[in-house]
């Protein structure tokens, strides 16, 4: 009977820490993408101008945001996955303060939609166990 009992609470532990590092991962993922949100919308409603104040400012947050929850990442997601979404908020910082229009769009786009497939795969569906 006591094994049963420290099963049980080994089990709900565990099962608690899965549902908790979930709930995490989807938090972060979500306050990132929000935040590309918002620069891409700055890129677009200064699409002459990108390096203002307001969009350099947005990305200089973003990076620093990253930075501080890319090593929990790590340890929580696949490294390929991190160091790709890495290379994209990083490289987005770069050619807001390059004042590149262009890729300025592509780099917010395609690290939204980036995210969007993380989500995707953080989040046990029974599609993603069979």
């Amino acid at each position: 009977m006591k094994k049963v009992i420290v099963i049980s609470i080994v089990f709900a532990l565990m099962l608690g820490a899965m549902i908790g590092e979930i709930v995490y991962v989807n938090q972060f993922y979500n306050g990132i993408q929000h935040d590309l949100e918002i620069i891409a919308e700055s890129i677009d409603a200064n699409e002459e101008h990108v390096d203002n104040q307001d969009t350099v400012a947005l990305c200089a947050a973003l990076e620093e945001k990253w930075e501080k929850g890319k090593k929990i990442m790590l340890m929580l997601q696949n490294h390929n996955t991190v160091r790709n979404l890495d290379g994209q908020i990083m490289s987005l910082g770069a050619v807001v303060r390059s004042d590149n229009y262009n890729d300025a769009v592509i780099f917010a786009r395609s690290a939204i939609n980036y995210i969007d497939d993380i989500l995707l795969d953080s989040v046990p569906y029974l599609s993603n166990l069979l």
